[in-house]
């Protein structure tokens, strides 16, 4: 077979349609999900729901301003293994201008290192409320699962 006559994955039409959402088979698929204008007091809480034990799942979570405070921790951006971080996860934000914060999956690579974004990674969004989403991840190893990884996510707006 031509390698030319192969479905694009999800990471290709990501590229090549230039956008972090596409359409599979009618329903959305998301590289990330972006929430804009966070403004100063707000936090975060991750509740992991399901996730496989190999690879590795993890969530990613990062902010254009300011820090996230998660278990005494304060960065930018954090990785939060699934199998070792709490089942719950409630942190602040210390932004003290409008921020963007930006979720989104990954998984360990064999031999180490992390991966996202790639071959058939995604994430199908689903709104719970207002600011408060469950995500359905597939990793990139194998065919699209988006059982790979469940998580809720929410944020308290000037909490």
């Amino acid at each position: 077979m031509d390698p030319n006559d192969l479905p694009l994955t999800f990471g290709d039409r990501f590229v090549r349609e230039r956008s972090d959402v596409i359409s599979v088979d009618g329903v959305d698929v998301y590289l990330r999900l972006c929430i804009p204008e966070v403004a100063a007091g707000a936090k975060i809480q991750i509740s992991f729901e399901r996730y496989i034990n190999f690879p590795r799942q993890a969530l990613c979570v990062a902010t254009t301003k300011g820090k996230f405070t998660i278990n005494g921790v304060a960065a930018a951006r954090m990785v939060l293994w699934a199998d070792n971080s709490p089942k719950f996860i409630e942190g602040p934000i210390s932004n003290r201008v409008p921020a963007e914060v930006v979720v989104y999956n990954a998984w360990e690579r064999r031999g180490g290192g992390i991966d996202a974004g790639l071959r058939y990674a995604g994430i199908r969004i689903e709104t719970l409320e207002e600011d408060h989403w469950r995500l359905n991840c597939s990793d990139g190893i194998g065919e699209a699962d988006f059982a790979d990884l469940v998580v809720s996510v929410k944020l308290l707006r000037g909490a």
